[in-house]
């Protein structure tokens, strides 16, 4: 079955972890501020199809784009090295339908990554830089980057494009405690991108500009081809 990214709404107090997926949730007493919860579901909920157009340049030119990503840093001396994760799988689609492609490139979980052509350059839109991150791409083309972080935190990033920019950006970030034995949201902040960071911003405004489709993680998209092939 497909995996997608769906959000619901949920009583911050008492989401008991009962297994993997799957959550129990005590009566939320009246007053209590609600919070919003990332999941995967199994369910054909508004899965992505991405129709293929041709690859917009050589392979080696995205081979040596890949490699120079180079190696992540990580905490407790851990990497994530792109030298040696060579791609296999690659799609060339339009997320943005503005007429030029946009290149998904994947190797082992969880080495991804994500181009665009701007006026014959390529150009790396992002990828990921975290063993637990998986991407994801909506119906209407916004690129999700979504990460499940140390005692349940939950980071989810949208992307949105325009003739091959990033014209819009923002992300959601839960974190959670244990309180009685009972994983507690501590609240959530909604920011949307600025001139150079990212900046809090209200639930509405945020809502006005997140995509409003779930997303269908790379691995989940059918259709694409060896990268080793000729």
């Amino acid at each position: 079955m497909r995996k997608t990214l769906f959000t619901i709404v949920l009583a911050t107090s008492v989401m008991l972890m009962t297994g993997c997926g799957s959550s129990e949730k005590k009566d939320n007493k009246e007053g209590e501020p609600e919070a919003e919860q990332t999941f995967m579901t199994d369910d054909d909920i508004e899965y992505t199809e991405l129709k293929k157009v041709p690859l917009p340049c050589e392979k080696d030119l995205l081979y040596t784009a890949w490699k120079q990503i180079g190696s992540v840093e990580l905490q407790r001396k851990k990497t994530l090295d792109y030298k040696t994760h060579t791609p296999t799988l690659v799609f060339s689609t339009d997320l943005d339908d503005d007429g030029t492609p946009e290149i998904l490139l994947r190797s082992d979980p969880p080495y991804a990554a994500i181009y665009t052509m701007v006026k014959d350059t390529l150009q790396l839109i992002t990828f990921a830089d975290h063993p637990e991150m998986g991407l994801a791409i909506t119906q209407d083309g916004a690129i999700i980057r979504n990460v499940m972080g140390q005692k349940g935190s939950t980071f989810s990033e949208f992307i949105r494009l325009e003739k091959g920019q990033i014209v819009a950006s923002g992300a959601v970030r839960e974190k959670f405690s244990i309180k009685n034995g009972a994983m507690v949201s501590d609240g959530i902040e909604y920011m949307l991108k600025g001139d150079t960071a990212m900046v809090k911003v209200s639930k509405d405004e945020y809502q006005a500009v997140a995509p409003q489709h779930e997303g269908t993680f790379l691995e989940e998209i059918e259709g694409w081809e060896d990268f080793r092939t000729p």
